[in-house]
């Protein structure tokens, strides 16, 4: 590809990298038939998802031992990745081609400039992998496998509250909010032994940017589930000792979530492990609204019991 040029990104690049991220991913939706082909996102949707989103992904761009690849064509973006490093472990959290640029060996070369070598025991891979058969296909050879579905669900925020208010236990009276600290404590001590791997400073960004709500069967002991949510609406991630725990505290996010601004739908990322959380999430009116694959290198101990970060840069 010689017409091609690679540089490494900067901070100065993240809108643009994220307008063509929005792009891509509207174009992939409507190819999949999840979303109309016409109008594109316009520019002014794509500024209100930059507004909403800008927090993480500078919190994203900030960490050391990334990479941030941007590929031009004669000066003209055409395609980046991103990656950064939680413990002993690299995510992939994007890799976008201008749909004028797709099946070009663009995706391939971005790859190999952020995720040189192979995996190893020391340092492993994974990434959150929506796309074709192809595209799956090329990840693998990077040195990861699917190891579980990773599922956006929605639904229509009406639907919910009626259904929600049919059920016997709502309200939930045992989850509650922790102060920032004792999230982070808490988020510390449960994560790692179901993703293998450690991301204190995710859960400190997420203390400063959102609530975290907790469930606990008795007041007096450390809690059976968390669950990150904001003000915007983002549920997510969320963690649970065992795959029951997820659903209360995840209904909690919800509810609050429904009471608050008047969205006309609801979203929440789920492995498709987490057998008893999307079986509660198909009876409050739920819908596989986009399909996705949770890559890795190694595999990962406990994504029964964890609910994906929203929005899904990161797992």
């Amino acid at each position: 590809m010689p017409e091609l040029s690679f540089r490494e990104g900067s901070n100065a690049d993240l809108p643009a990298t994220f307008a063509l991220s929005e792009r891509a991913m509207h174009d992939s939706a409507a190819r999949h038939g999840a979303v109309p082909p016409e109008p594109p996102p316009s520019e002014e949707r794509i500024r209100g998802d930059w507004a909403r989103q800008r927090g993480l992904i500078e919190f994203i761009a900030a960490q050391p031992e990334g990479r941030y690849v941007i590929c031009e064509d004669g000066g003209k973006l055409i395609g980046y990745a991103r990656m950064i490093r939680f413990g002993a472990m690299e995510e992939l959290t994007e890799l976008m081609v201008d749909p004028d640029h797709q099946g070009s060996g663009v995706g391939r070369a971005l790859l190999e400039r952020c995720w040189p070598g192979d995996p190893t025991r020391e340092l492993g891979r994974i990434v959150v992998a929506a796309g074709a058969p192809s595209d799956l296909t090329l990840y693998t050879q990077f040195g990861v496998m699917p190891i579980g579905g990773h599922w956006h669900m929605r639904a229509r925020a009406d639907e919910y509250r009626h259904r929600r208010s049919q059920e016997t236990d709502a309200p939930l009276p045992e989850v509650h909010v922790l102060t920032p600290a004792r999230a982070v404590d808490e988020w510390t001590t449960m994560e790692p032994d179901a993703i293998g791997h450690e991301r204190p400073a995710l859960h400190e960004f997420f203390a400063r940017d959102r609530s975290c709500l907790a469930f606990a069967r008795s007041p007096s002991e450390r809690p059976d589930s968390l669950c990150w949510v904001s003000s915007g609406g983002e549920i997510g991630p969320a963690i649970g000792h065992s795959a029951g725990d997820l659903v209360p505290v995840v209904l909690a996010a919800l509810d609050r979530v429904a009471a608050g601004r008047d969205f006309e739908h609801l979203s929440v990322y789920t492995t498709t492990l987490s057998w008893w959380l999307m079986r509660r999430l198909r009876r409050l009116g739920f819908r596989v609204f986009w399909p996705s694959w949770v890559m890795c290198s190694v595999p990962l101990p406990g994504l029964d019991r964890y609910v994906p970060t929203r929005p899904p840069q990161l797992l």
